[in-house]
């Protein structure tokens, strides 16, 4: 994984030389509104998590700040660790402050929110579809910034790294939901939330659904402040770039892959260089948010910023919680 990162930097590295070309053309006006739009999203995200966390453990008291703080906290650390690294540390936060609860359940609760999530990604997919601005295979992985360039360049070790890492987290997960009864009681803990409808479609649902608004708002507005064409269409394509971006994000946020994905997606809009500098610059302004708030979080919580052995301690211990009941409206 170390070559393939290499290669992305390097090109995220020659994107920030861009941004910072550009950067005397950039609105800042604009870019304060995308900061106060990226807090309001992070906040229905964190109210949609904390109601999923009611949901599972309906007898005891999670608190929104706590919650906003962990995932503020895991979004933080996601932004400059790649391929989800932040999840770990929300759940850990979660967990410490919430008593008898269990890593298993905490964790599941997270995958509450998956399925419209998916739904939501699956769509903007099928509008790059649709809208036929998809490079090819043969062009994508000539784009220096594309995170898995060197597994294009390399198909046969690429192939034999994917398929190894599938079949363990696979055999892994089947395992345990055959043999221990007791994951498969706190996975279901967990996914109270999403298992009962009637209080998934009232009390995660409409958060859920503002937080893809605001998502969409982020977007217009960052076009803006780097002169861009701020269409409903172009934020859109802009949007959907990124859900395929972060599926699997190699570099940190998958900026690597953002940025070259918009290059041919955005083709004509805009000159090439101030794509990048939109692209590079606006993650950039995001995750510098992200990190201002979450290691922010992280000090608050462990009261440091060396979280890493927390988050050991953390899995290697073993809990019973409560088994699942109905969920109690928040």
């Amino acid at each position: 994984m170390l070559i393939p990162l290499a290669f992305s930097l390097h090109a995220v590295l020659r994107g920030v030389h861009v941004f910072l070309d550009h950067l005397t053309d950039v609105r800042w006006s604009f870019l304060a509104v995308v900061a106060v739009l990226q807090v309001l999203k992070i906040g229905c995200a964190a109210r949609a998590w904390q109601n999923s966390i009611i949901a599972a453990y309906p007898r005891k008291r999670s608190s929104f700040p706590t919650v906003f703080g962990a995932l503020c906290a895991g979004v933080a650390v996601g932004s400059v660790v790649p391929a989800h690294g932040g999840d770990a540390v929300r759940v850990v936060i979660v967990k410490r402050r919430l008593p008898g609860s269990t890593y298993t359940t905490v964790a599941s609760t997270i995958l509450v929110r998956a399925p419209f999530d998916t739904l939501m990604a699956g769509l903007f997919f099928l509008f790059l579809l649709w809208e036929g601005v998809l490079p090819g295979h043969t062009l994508l992985p000539n784009r220096p910034a594309f995170d898995f360039r060197w597994f294009f360049a390399h198909p046969k070790a690429a192939v034999i790294i994917v398929s190894t890492v599938i079949l363990v987290i696979t055999a892994l997960v089947l395992w345990a939901w055959v043999s221990i009864r007791e994951f498969k009681e706190r996975v279901r803990q967990g996914l109270t939330g999403l298992l009962d409808w009637r209080f998934y479609f009232r009390h995660i649902f409409p958060w859920q659904l503002g937080d893809w608004a605001l998502r969409l708002a982020i977007v217009f507005f960052a076009l803006l402040a780097f002169h861009m064409p701020a269409t409903l269409h172009n934020s859109l394509l802009a949007q959907g770039t990124s859900n395929l971006a972060t599926l699997l994000p190699i570099s940190p946020s998958g900026i690597g892959t953002e940025q070259a994905l918009l290059v041919t997606v955005l083709h004509g809009a805009a000159s090439g260089s101030m794509i990048v500098a939109y692209s590079v610059g606006t993650r950039l302004f995001t995750s510098l948010i992200n990190i201002v708030l979450g290691f922010g979080s992280i000090l608050i919580f462990f009261h440091t910023f060396r979280f890493q052995r927390f988050v050991t301690q953390e899995k290697g211990r073993s809990g019973s919680g409560p088994k699942s009941r109905r969920p109690r409206s928040p």
